[in-house]
């Protein structure tokens, strides 16, 4: 064996270990990184119709000088949205159904009636202050309109948790005006406090010492609010407040039994079609299926370490992305071997003809790859629940087809020249097909 030859062996083993390594990570993870097996329970986060959940349907309701709006319906899928992220749901899904309902999906719940307390009963954020007429916090001065974000930070001088609250140009009128009246009153008194109300539910009651403007605020506490806290009650003013009343129309559990049957039949059949399209490729194209197969290793582990990283929610459509994304990784191929061969056949040597069959063939994958980029892109910011999920794992899966078709197959197909896979008959050409 002479030395170059030698050389593209012992690169050729490197890349092929390279992709082990990146298969034994997707598979069993690394627990110093914090990276997770994709086939570990809790990794990837699974649909509604993967492992059963609670699917709950409110119907919007207004007030009597009010109408229902798509601007209206648009605040209140938000603001579910936001209160399903400081759940810590973000696997959960809010859209909208009709003109006047919204339906919130939750994995993995199995109490929807809990879940209706949580989210459809939150109603008005209110801030208010004191009225010594009824002794109560029931003047109401802003509402969750007027609070255009709360942020949960930690003061730079005390260390100390704190929310930063930022209004509006009229919240922050109203909250000035407020503020002047309430540090006026008697430090400690009730009076002297501005409370933030959930419905008839107090979150916070922060006392006053000096008027406030400038648009923005602090809420502190002096003996320290904790880190949770402080979350919980940005997410809540955050959330705002429902334009309208959201009454429960629909309420049901989904179980994961048919789930789990989709699951492993569209395992089955994802592994059955790959092995066939490796069987195929290795027997039309000899030497560049052998790559091909190869890459379609590399894609898998990149695919699942992929999903890994993102925790993009797994559905039953998003299952079918990914197969049909193998299969336009394995398309790429095929354009590009089959421009090899003309190449060959041409009586180019394998080295050359590999470079022109990539550079003809590049266009053509582009454009395709792209317009399949622009379709996935309609799906997600137009579609809803497992469209959304289908329209992600298909956007990974062409980007990362793309890459291993143009970048690790035409890798491995170049180290196979050095190793010496230079005849033609090792590419599918028959030598009596050449032109002399």
């Amino acid at each position: 064996m002479n030395y170059s030859r030698a050389v593209g062996v012992a690169r050729f083993v490197l890349v092929i270990l390279i992709i082990a390594l990146l298969m034994t990570l997707a598979v069993c993870g690394y627990s110093d990184w914090d990276l997770g097996g994709v086939f570990e329970k809790g990794t990837v986060v699974l649909g509604l119709d993967l492992q059963g959940g609670s699917v709950i349907t409110f119907q919007a309701i207004a007030g009597e000088d009010e109408s229902i709006t798509g601007s209206g319906m648009d605040s209140v899928q938000a603001a579910m949205r936001t209160r399903l992220d400081n759940a810590g749901l973000t696997e959960a899904n809010a859209y909208l159904v009709g003109s006047d309902m919204i339906t919130i999906e939750i994995p993995g719940d199995s109490d929807p009636n809990e879940a209706v307390k949580n989210f459809g009963a939150m109603g008005k954020l209110t801030f208010r202050t004191y009225s010594s007429s009824t002794d109560e916090y029931d003047t109401i001065i802003l509402t969750g309109d007027d609070v255009k974000k709360a942020s949960a930070v930690v003061d730079s001088q005390t260390g100390d948790n704190v929310v930063e609250l930022n209004f509006t140009t009229e919240g922050a009128k109203k909250f000035y005006n407020a503020t002047l009246v309430a540090a006026a009153a008697t430090s400690g008194s009730s009076a002297n406090c501005i409370a933030i109300y959930m419905d008839d539910t107090m979150l916070s009651c922060p006392s006053v010492e000096n008027a406030i403007e400038g648009g923005s605020a602090v809420i502190s506490t002096s003996s320290g609010m904790t880190s949770e806290y402080a979350l919980s009650l940005a997410g809540n003013i955050n959330s705002g407040s429902l334009k309208y009343t959201l009454k429960e129309a629909s309420i049901r559990t989904v179980g994961p039994t048919l789930g789990e049957k989709s699951l492993t039949t569209s395992l089955k059949a994802g592994a059955l079609g790959i092995a066939f399209v490796v069987i195929f490729m290795i027997a039309v194209y000899r030497v560049p299926g052998v790559m091909a197969s190869i890459a379609l290793v590399a894609y898998s582990a990149l695919f699942m370490l992929l999903l890994v990283i993102t925790k993009s929610n797994l559905t039953l459509p998003g299952i079918a992305g990914i197969i049909l994304s193998i299969g336009m990784a394995v398309d790429a191929n095929v354009v590009i071997f089959e421009r090899t061969k003309e190449e060959l056949r041409a009586g180019k040597s394998a080295k050359a003809a590999i470079k022109s069959g990539y550079s003809k063939a590049f266009s053509a994958i582009f454009d395709s790859n792209v317009t399949t980029l622009i379709a996935a892109g309609v799906l997600f910011f137009l579609g809803s629940g497992t469209i959304q999920g289908f329209a992600v794992t298909l956007s990974f899966g062409v980007i990362i087809s793309f890459f291993t078709a143009l970048v690790i197959t035409r890798i491995l197909l170049n180290l196979g020249c050095s190793m010496g896979l230079n005849k033609i008959t090792l590419y599918g050409v028959s030598e009596r097909r050449v032109d002399r």
